[in-house]
């Protein structure tokens, strides 16, 4: 995660500028000042807070849209066939998808920047977006005696990238404009519900196990 740089401005430029505009220059070159400490600027965190609850002005501007599939987690508990005969027996579970981003700020639907981030979304590509998506997924599997079955899943997901551009009437951290680039969040694909893959997995229970859940 960065903060977007720029040139500063020429001074006729500046002259014809409104100060909105002028304390974007003025703000972005002090950023990159080297003498600059930490304690100059507001962290990722503390300015998506800031968005869209104490900013005049918050927009997200997507720059990229993508659908892939999540990596394979385990749904639900294992399933044991606790008998000496072979059993169609049910496995799998609830699997919930929720929203992730890449600056580790809690999401949630009520957040001030989340509510911007969909609307970029659905006005730059006409996406919507589900911030957390429950299924409920069980699949009939024949198991050996004494075998544990279980189910492996990959979700189909959605990932959107961009930037953020939050405006201030009053100087936060003395400048009335911020940018935070290169945004990145992931979710669930609510435009491809059937997508992903269910794989279903076998094995022989392990003494352990035997006890564990097989104890009558």
């Amino acid at each position: 995660m960065v903060f977007e740089r720029r040139r500063p401005e020429n001074k006729k430029r500046f002259a014809r500028t409104a100060g909105a505009v002028a304390a974007v220059a003025v703000g972005t070159t002090l950023l990159v000042a080297p003498q600059a400490s930490a304690a100059d600027k507001p962290s990722v965190r503390e300015l998506l807070q800031q968005c869209n609850t104490t900013s005049s002005f918050c927009a997200f501007h997507p720059q990229s849209f993508r659908t892939y599939t999540g990596p394979a987690h385990r749904v639900g508990e294992p399933t044991y066939n606790c008998d000496n005969t072979m059993g169609e027996l049910g496995v799998g579970g609830q699997d919930t998808t929720g929203s992730s981003d890449n600056v580790g700020v809690t999401i949630t639907a009520s957040a001030g920047f989340a509510k911007v981030f969909e609307v970029g979304l659905e006005t730059s590509y006409h996406r919507t977006w589900e911030r957390s998506h429950t299924d409920t997924i069980e699949r009939k599997k024949q198991l050996n005696p004494w075998e544990k079955g279980w189910m492996e899943r990959g979700t189909p997901k959605r990932q959107a990238t961009g930037w953020y551009e939050i405006q201030f009437k009053k100087r936060y951290y003395g400048h009335f404009v911020w940018y935070v680039k290169n945004y990145t969040e992931s979710g669930w694909d609510v435009g491809n519900p059937g997508g992903g893959y269910i794989n279903m997995h076998s094995q022989p229970m392990t003494r352990q196990e035997r006890n564990e859940h097989c104890h009558r």
